[in-house]
């Protein structure tokens, strides 16, 4: 099982993050763009919440496109 099934959403307590964390569960990789605008959050917030996510080892950032890890 890898990383992007094992996530459990419920573990995380920012909601705009499961959101994130479960587009990407969906899609698997998605456009840094595509995110913020399917989440509905201004590209600051959105660019601070996928650094958040990247940071905690949640996703990836690779080229132009943001995936789970």
């Amino acid at each position: 099982m890898n990383k992007a099934q094992s996530i459990q959403l419920e573990s995380i307590d920012d909601p705009k993050e499961k959101e994130i964390l479960a587009l990407l569960k969906e899609d698997e990789e998605c456009i840094y763009g595509e995110i913020i605008k399917r989440t509905n959050l201004s590209y600051s917030k959105g660019k601070e919440l996928i650094f958040s996510l990247i940071s905690k080892g949640y996703i990836q950032y690779i080229g132009r496109t943001t995936k789970l890890s």
